[in-house]
């Protein structure tokens, strides 16, 4: 999988790590996910860590190509997001945990802004993708929307990173019957986050040029 206009290095960068993968063992809509995880983070073990449920790939790309909007944890994966890309589909891309509104939800109900921003972002959530890459609050807090019965996106990219919650809240998610990709333990983080969503993106794009 290669973007238009990929820069030299860029593409250098994708030989290399093709020398170096295996690709005989990922599936081949799966690869080009990993590629780009493996390429933002410069660690081929995400290539056992990564973990998608049954059409993953498929829904992400499918909710990209209808406009549907993508819901973040924190403000660099926001920044991060092609949005060249999410162009010709009108996708929109929201974060909220910056927000004053949330600021204060948070304060007053003793959690945190990621957390409390998953209750601002409901409204915009079903049928959405949700990138979280940085709190296992806000991924914890959107599983539990959706056990009370709120809106489901039609993907979680779950790929929070820390030593507290982030394996566990992941491992939630995998038994939550969601579509999901996800990274198992304690990796992950924005730039993986943002390597998946943009990943979907391309996907989505070769797919509608394909269909052509």
């Amino acid at each position: 999988m290669q973007a238009p206009g990929q820069h030299p290095i860029e593409r250098e960068s994708f030989r290399i790590i093709g020398t170096e993968l295996d690709e005989t063992t990922i599936a081949p809509l799966e690869l080009p996910v990993v590629k780009r995880v493996v390429h933002a983070t410069a660690d081929f073990e995400y290539r056992e860590l990564i973990s998608f449920t049954p059409g993953a790939i498929e829904a992400g790309a499918e909710a990209i190509r209808s406009g549907r909007n993508i819901i973040t944890d924190v403000k660099m994966i926001e920044a991060g997001i092609s949005m060249a890309r999410l162009a010709p589909y009108g996708s929109k891309v929201f974060c909220f945990s910056a927000d004053r509104d949330v600021a204060e939800k948070a304060a007053s109900g003793n959690t945190t802004r990621t957390a409390a921003s998953m209750r601002k972002a409901a409204a915009f959530m079903e049928g959405a993708i949700v990138a979280i890459g940085n709190a296992p609050t806000a991924l914890m807090e959107l599983l539990k929307i959706v056990k009370e019965g709120g809106p489901r996106p039609a993907l979680v990219v779950g790929v929070p990173v820390g030593f507290v919650g982030a394996a566990e809240s992941k491992e939630e998610l995998g038994r939550s019957g969601l579509p999901h990709i996800l990274i198992k333990g304690r990796k992950g983080g924005s730039t993986v986050a943002v390597a998946i969503v943009n990943a979907l993106a391309i996907i989505a794009s070769e797919a509608k040029a394909g269909a052509r």
